[in-house]
């Protein structure tokens, strides 16, 4: 029987060349309608897409129990992001819309950069979560100073009230990552993005014993599994096998709060069966 899960970072992006280069990868179809129709026969509950493109377009149309982050990945400027406010706000006040999502490392800004101080005063304003990129890049232009994870220290010690979710565990950056959160009880992680393209679980989890270790390690280190969340960065990994690569990260007693409770706290989710899909 498949475990259900609710998938805290996917993303969909219409047929880029960057996204349809992903799902191929993976042997799926960059659309909506595949993520839906085939992820939601494999357990999932619902999720949270991390928006990407044009402000205005992000969104739309999401079928009950899935939420969205609304996206600044074409931010690049503090003239950018005082013209965005006012799309950023409409965005903020609607129940669909969870958060703001930033991309440094794609974006020449670190993250505690004073041009989105607005950004975070009207995350606090509606009581949303920031969710910030962290570690590697998919593209090899961007650059990795920017996507440190040490960088949302200076934001978390700064807006103590502040939900923020460091995405993908600031990898390969790990250390410094627990160390943030270690420092500060209002980070959490989601654990999107620490594989890419096709794997089997139980062959990765042999091969490569000493990456496996070292997340356990720090995950351990933290201590406080309720500040995990699960999520998948599709289309970079097929959804249910990615569920069973999580689930061995951490003991049976946990995996449910992982896979499923944990994003509603992080995000303010309230949560009811009625509106998550394949939730019975």
């Amino acid at each position: 029987m498949y475990k259900k899960y609710f998938d805290a970072h996917f993303h969909w992006f219409d047929h880029s060349a960057f996204s349809d280069r992903l799902s191929s990868n993976i042997g799926d179809l960059d659309t909506k309608e595949y993520f839906l129709e085939t992820y939601g026969r494999y357990g999932m509950t619902g999720g949270i897409m991390m928006g990407n493109g044009e402000i205005e377009k992000q969104g739309d149309s999401l079928p009950d129990g899935f939420y969205y982050c609304v996206g600044l990945d074409q931010i690049a400027c503090t003239d950018d992001i005082r013209e965005a406010l006012p799309a950023i706000e409409k965005h903020l006040q609607r129940e669909k819309c969870v958060g703001v999502k930033l991309y440094p490392g794609y974006v020449p800004l670190y993250p505690h950069d004073e041009c989105y101080v607005e950004v975070l005063e009207l995350l606090l304003k509606y009581n949303k979560t920031l969710a910030v990129h962290t570690g590697m890049l998919a593209a090899l232009s961007g650059k990795l100073k920017y996507a440190h994870p040490i960088h949302l220290d200076d934001i978390a010690v700064d807006y103590p009230e502040l939900r923020i979710v460091m995405c993908h565990f600031g990898n390969p950056f790990l250390a410094e990552a627990a160390a943030v959160m270690e420092h500060n009880r209002n980070v959490y992680a989601d654990l999107s993005g620490l594989l890419e393209g096709l794997f089997v679980t139980e062959h990765f989890v042999k091969t490569e014993e000493l990456y496996i270790s070292n997340l356990k390690t720090w995950i351990r280190y933290i201590g406080e599994p309720e500040r995990f969340l699960f999520g998948t960065d599709w289309p970079a990994v097929k959804c249910d096998e990615y569920v069973k690569f999580i689930a061995s990260l951490f003991d049976e007693k946990e995996i449910e709060q992982v896979l499923r409770y944990n994003a509603y706290q992080a995000y303010n989710i309230k949560y009811d069966t009625r509106t998550c899909v394949n939730d019975q």
